[in-house]
């Protein structure tokens, strides 16, 4: 069964990240959008669906608006696509990891300027 979910987590990673790649050309969110990880439940009801926003503060915020009026047709649209009878409810969450993976390289790049002139 475990094998299942992380089948489908990976497959929903896809098809989740080519609908939104497709509306955010059409403007529908600010920013830049990716779907960073899905995480579906063991019982495949429910789905985490993390995202990062490649934008202002604002940006991120229409992201989230949208992303959650997105949810029950996201569902539609991957039932239709992929053929499963079964699809979980999906909940968007943002993902700030690449925030701080940038914070962390900017803090070794001080570091380093620091060392240079010693």
């Amino acid at each position: 069964m475990i094998d299942r979910i992380k089948r489908l987590e990976t497959l929903f990673l896809q098809e989740i990240n080519t609908i939104i790649t497709k509306m955010t050309a059409a403007g529908n969110f600010g920013g830049f959008v990716t779907i960073t990880a899905v995480h579906v439940s063991k019982d495949l009801a429910s789905a985490k669906v993390y995202f990062s926003v490649f934008g202002s503060p604002e940006d991120k915020k229409k992201t989230q608006e949208q992303l959650s009026l997105l949810r029950k047709e996201l569902g539609a649209l991957l039932r239709h696509r992929l053929h499963l009878n079964r699809i979980p409810s999906f909940n968007f969450e943002y993902d700030d990891t690449p925030e701080k993976a940038s914070r962390v390289e900017s803090i070794f790049k001080v570091i380093e300027k620091e060392h240079d002139h010693e």
